[in-house]
């Protein structure tokens, strides 16, 4: 999992993992006060939560939880000794499935076969809906990945390369994305198109990571995006490496 260094704030939930402190915007709201108090984090089988049960802004309870919404396994932190306690499981009634209040958990078409993300945190088309997870990749960059038809299965990626570079791409076929627009992030944050290029080079897209509090910048990337903006097109299939 890959918690966004920063301080916390409005929203954000302090995590300490072997004794090195995080913070990671809260997804859930697992008490149903209306105010998210949980990161969850979709795993292969399930979800893993880091619960602020006093609200204090620190995580006080970790929970694995598999695809039917079971507890499996909880620990509860200490923080005179700064360590995870294992303890019984809690359950929750009805279960725990944070695809309820924070859209569909996606997958991305490849042409390696489809490609599990976190559930869905940000609303980029203003209808109440969450329709795109945030990822950090391995390389320090951003994917904005948005299921703009609600069917589950990613339409779009936006990437954000560290040094601020953009790619807009569109599904177009099965295990097939089209490069639509390339651009930058300036230094105010705001997303510039690049003039149409023509062809652009390969790249290859790193899925092995988790989604991660929204920046800014993807955040004017992605309704760059989302507005069907066209500039420099080029066939991607090889995308994914």
């Amino acid at each position: 999992m890959y918690i966004e260094e920063q301080g916390a704030g409005d929203g954000d939930i302090k995590v300490t993992v072997e004794g090195e402190e995080y913070t990671a915007e809260a997804n859930y709201d697992l008490n149903g006060d209306g105010v998210d108090d949980t990161v969850a984090v979709m795993t292969d089988d399930g979800y893993v939560a880091y619960i602020d049960e006093t609200g204090d802004g620190q995580a006080d309870v970790m929970q694995t939880i598999n695809a039917d919404g079971v507890v499996v396994e909880q620990a509860r932190y200490d923080a005179g000794t700064g360590k995870w306690t294992g303890e019984a499981p809690q359950q929750h009634p009805g279960g725990m499935d944070p695809q309820q209040d924070q859209g569909r958990a996606m997958v991305i078409d490849t042409p390696q076969g489809d490609v599990a993300v976190g559930p869905a945190t940000e609303d980029t088309n203003s209808d109440g809906i969450a329709d795109t997870a945030v990822v950090e990749t391995e390389s320090g960059g951003t994917m904005l990945v948005t299921d703009v038809d609600g069917d589950g299965s990613a339409d779009q990626v936006v990437e954000i390369s560290g040094t601020g570079e953009v790619t807009i791409s569109h599904h177009t076929g099965d295990g097939q994305w089209t490069v639509v627009e390339q651009g930058q992030v300036t230094g105010d944050g705001q997303y510039a198109p690049s003039p149409a290029t023509g062809a652009t080079d390969d790249a290859t897209w790193n899925l092995d990571a988790q989604p991660v509090a929204h920046e800014q910048a993807g955040a004017g990337a992605a309704g760059a995006g989302a507005s069907g903006a066209k500039g420099a097109r080029a066939d991607s299939d090889d995308l994914w490496g």
